[in-house]
C-alpha cells in the first residue's frame, strides 16, 4: 500500500478519535488505526 495514503488515513482517524463520544466508536477507530499502522510497518 501507499505509505502516504496510510499516513493520511491515520490523520483522519486521529481527528475522528478526538470527537468521538462512545466507547464502541473509539474501539472501532483504534482497530482501524492498528490496521493502518501494521500496513505501514510491513
Amino acid at each position: 500500500m501507499n505509505p502516504t495514503k496510510q499516513h493520511a488515513k491515520l490523520l483522519k482517524l486521529q481527528a475522528k478519535a478526538e470527537t468521538c463520544l462512545s466507547r464502541e466508536e473509539a474501539q472501532k477507530i483504534i482497530r482501524k488505526a492498528d490496521k493502518a499502522t501494521s500496513k505501514l510497518s510491513s
